[in-house]
């Protein structure tokens, strides 16, 4: 199958390189189903890849106006991507009149000196939290901890790029996946999103950038993944309409290979089992 739809998307409101308009006149082209928009919420630390207050009314606004525009032609739904120090809470996505919420982090919070670590923005900024913490398997036991608060506390509808953590790991620089510390922080988390029925999103973000060469989550993930039988969806992260849909095809392919029968999508204004 073709999947049809794109749930993460940034545009100039944050930092993404196109607008609303250009995502969805993209989508159209390519015969979208739907394309979500997931703006990156509010933070008051950090740098300045989020909307801020006024940006975020404005982004609100103008997708809810291109909703209407586009509404013969695509579904259009609006969504953020909150990050767990935005503090959303499961109340946030009806005041804001959201369709849904993509539940990320970005940073770990070290809660001796209050300093934020960002586990993706460079190899050496995720270098020097690991010092911080003492050493790496601290530092990543902590990126899980976070996750897991995040989902308890704000229950968003999706998990985003469950092991960002591993961004910077290409041969195992900084730690090896298949250690049984690093499995036992997994199978946690994705215990607690089961619980919580939230789906996982595959997101091919990493590869579109040039820093990973598998999508997230990692394949022994997704294995566990489908033995506890919690949804996923396929999302681009995209920034650029260029990168709107990359690697789904292949990525489907992984997800069949695997073993997995059906995929969620959001349609008719609810998130719909389809098989793959």
């Amino acid at each position: 199958m073709k999947f049809l739809s794109n749930l993460h998307t940034h545009t100039l409101y944050c930092d993404g390189k196109n607008t609303p308009e250009e995502y969805i006149q993209k989508a159209i082209e390519k015969g979208f189903i739907s394309i979500g928009f997931s703006g990156h919420s509010y933070l008051d630390f950090g740098e300045d890849w989020f909307m801020g207050t006024n940006e975020t009314k404005e982004y609100i606004k103008e997708i809810r106006e291109l909703k209407e525009k586009y509404k013969n032609k695509i579904e259009v739904y609006l969504g953020i991507e909150t990050d767990y120090y935005s503090n959303f809470n499961k109340n946030s996505k009806v005041e804001l009149g959201l369709d849904f919420i993509i539940g990320s982090v970005h940073f770990i919070k070290d809660e001796k000196t209050n300093e934020y670590y960002c586990v993706d923005h460079t190899p050496e900024a995720l270098e020097e939290g690991i010092k911080k913490y003492g050493s790496v398997k601290e530092y990543i036991k902590k990126y899980y901890d976070t996750v897991r608060k995040m989902i308890i506390e704000q229950k968003p509808d999706i998990i985003g790029h469950l092991d960002l953590v591993k961004k910077f790991n290409s041969e195992n620089r900084f730690f090896d996946e298949n250690s049984p510390w690093y499995k036992e922080a997994v199978n946690e988390t994705l215990e607690i999103i089961k619980g919580n029925n939230l789906i996982v999103e595959i997101n091919t973000g990493g590869m579109s950038r040039g820093w990973t060469d598998f999508p997230y989550p990692s394949s022994f993930i997704l294995e566990m993944i489908l033995d506890k039988k919690i949804p996923i969806t396929l999302n681009s992260d995209t920034h650029s309409v260029e990168t709107i849909d990359y690697y789904f095809e292949e990525s489907i392919q992984i997800l069949k290979n695997i073993g997995f029968k059906n995929i969620m999508i959001l349609k008719n204004s609810s998130f719909q089992e389809n098989e793959l």
